[in-house]
């Protein structure tokens, strides 16, 4: 049997993603670790809907969520895919010491 070979598959780096996390205006510090795992994510959601991009904004509010890639508002038009967004951001940012009540929510990452 013969190895294929498809060629050298490059890999985004994200050992260098800087993340801000705003919580009620509040600035909540984040180790690299989670600014990697959050930037990730974030940055995975707007691909997955086909806005893949280096800075990725995510605002929730009571009212509202936006998301922005690379300056590029990204289309959310389903209630379902802006409530997966808003329940996963808040499961993933629950733990963190610091974060009681998630009613506005910033993250900025690149």
């Amino acid at each position: 049997m013969k190895a294929s070979y498809a060629g050298h598959v490059q890999q985004e780096d994200t050992t260098g993603l800087k993340t801000l996390l705003f919580v009620n205006d509040k600035i909540i510090p984040l180790n690299g670790f989670t600014q990697r795992y959050i930037g990730t994510m974030l940055r995975g959601m707007a691909e997955s809907l086909g806005f893949p991009g280096k800075k990725v904004n995510l605002y929730i509010s009571p009212d509202e969520l936006k998301m922005f890639s690379d300056e590029t508002e990204v289309s959310i038009r389903k209630e379902f895919v802006r409530l997966l967004i808003s329940s996963t951001v808040k499961g993933i940012l629950s733990p963190l010491n610091g974060i009681f009540w998630l009613e506005k929510i910033t993250i900025t990452t690149e």
